[in-house]
This record gives structure tokens, sequence and C-alpha cells, in this order.
């Protein structure tokens, strides 16, 4: 009797060891929680990653449901059946010179005819991602005997879980995806012994072709169809008593006290161009498994946490909540902001937080960049083939990792960059003739720089130009110049490539052809531009092709990125550097439009029922920064009135596409800008209330993307600190919703930290850490200018 009342005081104790969350309540801002599983991969699934590949979690009490996602299980690519020449089509470069010459005469319909015959790719062997197959747990623990369920995700840990009571028995189950250690580590535990039973089976989309059992180990070899690579998986079993039997396409688990399932999956892919194949994922997935056979679960789950909080710990975002609102569950605080409560402020701090949760799991140093899915995927071919959209998506990502401190995240995405610059040149040959580098729209594992299949969305030449952005700000956040120094080359090889593609149009130089991205100008039957457009601006007569200012903008904001690192490295280019400098005299200027609103295209053809859901003609305010409320102020206004009249980038019936996540986060980050606060939040809660899901994610046309998720962290940070123009805005856009809060560890493209706190409105203290040795910069709070001297104003050096 006394034996086995000692060994149940050591299960709960171990429970509360590995699950402490048992033991105390959730928090507002740092968990999500629900009191039922999931329904719905997509709206309510938890999901978990370490930039490898993810795990999506259903939390089913019955039968587990595990979506296992790893980003190289792509098809496609150079070693598919169907061949892959990178989507290039023959005869761009013969024909990009009448195409200008058409565009110069104003003849957009032959310039449209000509750029859909030759300035197109071609999708042979460009693949799609995959999902590996569903990880299956099988309890058989019915609803109607389970009580007091909670599933559940700690954001301070990265860690999901699952505890119900079955029967008088207490269950609970651990999961986490670790970077260090390459492996998803799911905990089982009662308390009371001999209780854990289950099957667990692995429902593959590729079929493996070997199934073994050797040392409690499960290898499951196999090809993915359609790129030719090999996978390895291993799943080792650590059971604690019972019994373990393996029957080839199962193991079944008997009567154990306690039990860890490890899991590690690889393929042969290696980002090296032009091959993409070198890994040995039989090698990999054994090393794996074998240094985590020299641990307990403890430590490799502190190693894991260890990991996490070292990046996750920089930063905070803390609001003063409702306790009315505090304490329930995530899905029913999300369904009263649909309702219209915007009264839940700390839900706007936990979705800070997982933002910055979702990068961290989804992108880091060698593994791929964040895809449309982040490393998440329950489909066969994931919604639009898991591309990295470069038109908007893939850059709006990452927009959180500078001013959230996590540079960690950005590697992944600049060494894709690195990666796609080599095949980029071969575009740029192919299709216009010229040296440099391009990228378009579209790009996918295998080095897709070419355009598109359809030049609606396909012909966007200024996808390098905005991946270069991404590589100059990561230097602002870091002033890393040995990092500098490896990527000038590329950036300096995009601007080559626009130098030498800049044509004549009316005395200007601007890029062309390309189209105004997704979408084109509605013209009638006389070659009029209509005054109100009957269509969504995809559909019907239009022409695509019309000069527009996002290529314009881009490219003037990459010149002037490339000058400033050049001169940041005191490098002797001048040759190069007069050749941007004269380019950018004589780039077509920006025009404020007949409505006040910045124009979209060279003619001032916008129509103010055209509610598009791309604004990359806004590109200048942000994420670029060429303009800005002080230092261009009349182009500002511009700016302001077009998002007017571009609306909130809600659905409709005339734009089906019109609304959706990335394209509302966007212009609630435009509206930060812009400092006008509730108007940028109102965006937020409009888009949560017509895409957001109980799990935090949300939607664009129907399917799950990671985009505007990871963005929200990004445009909450702005609205806290801002800097430009050697001002240093504490508060710009302070939204009414938040009264009260604190905030660490944001930091500035100058380089300054910034930690601070306020009350009912009011800044309380701010403190200033200056991670370099560059002067103090003036301060405005709450759009003000303060005195040097404001006792409120804490000034160091790191």
């Amino acid at each position: 009797m006394k034996m086995s009342l000692l060994k149940t005081v050591l299960s709960l104790s171990l429970i509360l060891l590995y699950f402490p969350l048992i033991a105390q309540e959730f928090t507002a801002d740092q968990h999500l929680w629900f009191e039922k599983p999931s329904e719905s991969w997509s709206k309510e699934a938890l999901h978990i990653g370490n930039g490898y590949f993810g795990a999506s979690l259903s939390g089913d009490m019955e039968c587990e449901q595990i979506a296992i996602a790893e980003k190289t299980f792509w098809t496609g690519g150079p070693h598919s059946k169907q061949g892959y020449n990178f989507g290039i089509n023959p005869g761009g470069k013969q024909q990009i010179g009448n195409i200008r010459k058409l565009l110069q005469a104003g003849d957009f319909s032959q310039a449209d005819q000509l750029s859909a015959k030759y300035m197109v790719g071609n999708a042979k062997g460009y693949g799609y991602f995959s999902k590996v197959g569903q990880l299956l747990l099988d309890f058989k623990h019915k609803k109607a005997d389970t009580r007091d369920y909670r599933r559940y995700l700690d954001l301070q840990t990265a860690q999901a879980g699952v505890r119900y009571n079955h029967k008088g028995v207490a269950y609970s189950r651990a999961y986490f995806c670790s970077y260090p250690d390459k492996v998803l580590a799911v905990n089982l535990q009662a308390d009371a012994l001999k209780s854990i039973t289950l099957d667990v089976s692995h429902p593959l989309v590729y079929q493996a072709s070997s199934s073994t059992f050797q040392d409690d180990v499960w290898t499951l070899k196999g090809t993915i169809e359609g790129s030719g690579l090999q996978y390895c998986i291993r799943i080792w079993v650590q059971a604690k008593g019972g019994t373990t039997t393996f029957n080839n396409q199962s193991l079944s688990i008997d009567q154990a006290d306690q039990v860890t399932l490890y899991y590690t999956v690889e393929t042969e892919y290696q980002q090296n161009y032009p091959t993409y194949k070198g890994n040995d994922p039989e090698k990999g997935t054994a090393a794996t498994i074998a240094k985590l056979k020299k641990r307990d679960f403890q430590s490799t789950q502190k190693v894991h946490i260890d990991d996490y909080q070292r990046i996750y710990n920089r930063a905070s975002l803390t609001l003063a909540g409702d306790p009315q609102y505090d304490t329930l569950a995530t899905d029913q605080r999300i369904r009263s902001l649909k309702m219209g409560n915007i009264d839940d402020s700390s839900l706007k701090a936990l979705f800070f937080n997982f933002s910055r949760y979702l990068i961290i799991s989804a992108s880091r140093e060698k593994t791929l960049p964040s895809n449309l899915q982040g490393t998440w995927n329950n489909f066969e071919k994931a919604p639009w083939n898991g591309n990295y959209q470069s038109n908007i998506n893939l850059q709006e990502m990452y927009w959180s990792t500078g001013p959230t401190d996590i540079p960690e995240a950005n590697i992944a995405y600049i060494n894709w960059i690195k990666d796609i610059y080599l095949s980029g040149k071969k575009t740029a040959a192919e299709y216009y003739g010229t040296e440099g580098w391009v990228s378009h729209s579209v790009g996918n594992i295998w080095g897709y720089t070419a355009p598109g299949q359809d030049i609606l969305w396909g012909l966007y030449p200024s996808g390098s130009a905005w991946h270069c952005k991404q590589l100059w700000d990561h230097y602002l956040y870091t002033q890393d110049k040995k990092y500098l120094k490896e990527i000038l080359p590329i950036m300096k090889d995009a601007a080559l490539f626009y130098l030498n593609n800049l044509m004549d149009y009316q005395g200007y130089l601007l890029m062309a052809p390309s189209v105004s991205a997704e979408h084109g100008v509605e013209f009638d039957q006389e070659n009029r531009p209509l005054a109100l457009t009957t269509k969504n601006g995809e559909s019907g007569e239009q022409l695509l092709t019309v000069p527009s200012f996002q290529d314009i903008i881009m490219i003037k904001n990459l010149f002037v990125d490339v000058q400033k690192a050049l001169h940041e490295l005191d490098f002797a280019d001048s040759i190069f550097d007069k050749r941007l400098a004269d380019a950018l005299d004589k780039m077509y200027p920006v025009q404020i439009g007949r409505y006040g609103q910045l124009q979209e295209w060279v003619i001032d053809v916008d129509n103010p029922r055209n509610h598009h859901r791309h604004i990359a003609h806004l590109y200048g305010l942000f994420p670029g920064d060429l303009y800005s409320m002080s230092k261009t102020p009349a182009i500002a206004q511009a700016i302001k009135k077009s998002l007017q009249l571009r609306g909130y980038g809600k659905k409709g019936s005339r734009w089906p596409h019109a609304g959706g996540n990335w394209s509302m986060i966007w212009r609630s980050a435009l509206w930060t800008k812009l400092m006008e606060a509730d108007v940028a939040m109102d965006i937020f809660n409009t888009m949560i209330a017509e895409s957001g899901y109980p799990n935090l994610c949300s939607e664009q046309s129907g399917n799950f993307q990671v985009d505007a998720t990871m963005a929200t962290a990004a445009v909450f940070s702005n609205m806290l600190v801002q800097y430009e123009d050697d001002i240093l805005h504490i508060l710009p856009a302070l939204p009414s919703e938040w009264p009260t809060g604190a905030c660490k560890g944001i930091v500035s493209r100058g380089m300054h930290q910034v930690d601070i706190s306020w009350e009912n409105g009011k800044l309380l203290t701010c403190t200033i850490t200056l991670k370099d040795k560059r002067k103090f910069p003036k301060i405005y709070v709450l759009g003000k200018a303060i005195a040097e001297n404001d006792p409120r104003i804490v000034w160091l050096h790191r």
C-alpha cells in the first residue's frame, strides 16, 4: 500500500515538473487555450515548428492527429521526371525591345499581347509543397468518458499541451519542436501507472518503400514522387513500462507508465544551385536520434526552451487588459472581437507575442525561409503551391524580425536570396539580354526567378528590388558590416540590372514591361480609361502593361540603399555611384492625381471604385523609406488619399479577392506610418473580424496563410516606436484601445533599443539604449518634440 502511494506521488510530481500549467492558470497574453479539440486544421489546430519542419496538433482525446510538414517536401525541380529549366521560355531578349517601343508609342494592347507571349515563364518542374503525412496517436479515449479538457500553446516556452480526465485518470501530453535537436518530441503521461495504451501509425503522402523497427526506432524510407528526392523518417519510442509491438505499418504500446516519441525527418535536398541535392537523410536522422539517446527528456526539453527563450525574451508587449476577458478561452476572445468588442487589450499583446513565436518557429538559420503556410501544411499540394510569393507575402513575413530583434529568423530568407541571385542572373540574360540579376513574383525551393505563367500576376520584375530591401534592413537593425560586405554585391547587381533596363518614357526613365501587381486599367471601346470601374480589375477588358509607379518607387529605393551601403563601407566606387545618382535624377517623378491620390500608373487613371488588394505604389512609405510625414508631406497626404479611396481591403461581391489577411495588415502598417493610430487598429480589428481564426492565424481567399500574423508584431512595434529623418518617435501611433501598457526591446532602424511604459495615454518612462556610438537623435513623444533633459527619458550605451 505504501509503495503504491509512493509511486502515485512520484508520478504526480513528474507531471507537475513536465507540465507546470496543470498547477496554474493560463495567462492572457502568453497562452492560447481551448476547451475542446480542434475540428479544423486551418482554423483551430495549434502549430509548433523548428524552422526545418512543423507539426499541427488536433488535440483529439480519442485519436491525436499530427499533420507533419517538412519544408523540402517539394515536387518538381532538377531531378523531376518532367525536367526543369528554371521556368525559362525562349524569346524574351529578342522581343523586349519591340515591347518597349510599343509602350513608348502608347500601344498598350499590343504590348500586352507580345508580353503575354514572350515575357512569361513555364510551370514545367515548378513543383509544390507537400505535407509528409499524418502521425496518428490512437488512444481510444471516448469523448463521453472525458472531462476537464484543456488544449493549449505556451508562447513562453514554445510548447503545446493537452490535458483531460478519462474515467478517473488524469492524462497529459506535451509537444515541442526543438531547433537545436531537429526533433519533434511528444511526451505522454498519466497520474496512474500502466494507463498509457495507444497505437501509433503514420499514413504518408509518398508511401514508404521501407519500414523497419530496431532498437526502439521506427525507420521509414521512401522517395518524393515528382522530385525524385529520397526521404528518411525516424521515430524513437521511449516507453517506461508496458510493451511495444511493431507490425510493419504501426506500433502498439500497451499499459506503459510514460511514453515519449521523438520524431525527425530529412530529405536529400540541399540549397545549392543548380542541383539542389547533396544531403544524406539516413545519416542525418540517425545522428539526430543517436544524440537524443544520450539525454533524458528533461534535458532535451531544457535545450529547446533555452534556445527559444534566448530569442523570444528579447522583446515584449504588455497591455492592461479587462479581467472579464482575460480569463476566457482564446476562441471565445476571438469571437468577442468579431462581435465588435475592442476592450480586450491583452488579446492584442497575445497577437504580438504569437506573431514573434510563429516567426521563430517557422524560420531559423540553415533552414529554408517561411513559405505562404510557414512550415505547416495539411495537403498533398499546398494552396498556391506553398510559394515564396515575392510581390508582398514573403517580404511581409519578415517585417517583424528587425523591430522585435529576431535577426536569426531572417538568415533563412537572406540565404534564399543568395541562392536565387545565381539563377536570377540567368533570368536577366534570357529575358532581358542584360547583366545583373532579377526575380519576379513567385519562387520555389528550386531557384525559380522567371516571370510567372500569366502576365497579370507574373510580370513583376521588381521582386529582386524588394528582396534587396530586406537585405539592407537587416543591416540597419544589426549594423553588421561583415554581413554588409557579403550582400553588397547582390544589391549592386540588382541595381545594375535596373540601370541596364530603365527605358525612356516621355523624357524620364522607368522600368517596363511590368504589371502593377495583379491588376490593370479598364478602358472603353474607344481606348479611353473608364471614369468609374465596372469590373474588378482582374477580369474583362483591361490593359496590363501601362507603366506603373510600383517599379519606379522600388527601384529608386534600391538605388538609394545601394548608395548608402557604398558610403557605409567607404567603398570607392564613384563611377557606379554616379550612375545611380544620374538615374535617380532622371527617373519618372511620382505624380499626384486628380483625386489628390498618389497615382498608381504614370497616366492619371486611378479609379475611386478600384478596391484591389495590392497597393504596391505606396511602397515608398512602407516598407520603403523614401517618403515620410516630415520629409515629403505632400506625398504622404497623397498616400493617405489613396488609402482612403482603396478602402480597408474588405471582401465584397465585386472584389472577391480584395479582402484577406496580408492586404489588410499592409494597410494597417501604412496608416501606422501616417500616425493614424485608430484607423490602423480599426483595420486590424476588421481583418480579424473578416479573416481571423480562433488559433490566431488568418486566411486569404479561404486559405490558411501566416504572412499577416507574422507581420503583426512589426505593425504594433511601429505604433510604439518609429525612426525616420533623424527623429526617434515614441508612441507615434498609440491606439485609443491601449491606454496603459509597456513594451521592451523594440528596435528602430537607427539601432535604438527602446523600453517604454505609459498610463492613460501618457508616457511614464522611456529607456533608450544605443547599440553603437552614434549620436543621440531628436525625440518626439506622441507626435511632439520634447526637451533634451526630459526626465522621462533615460539614455544608455551598450
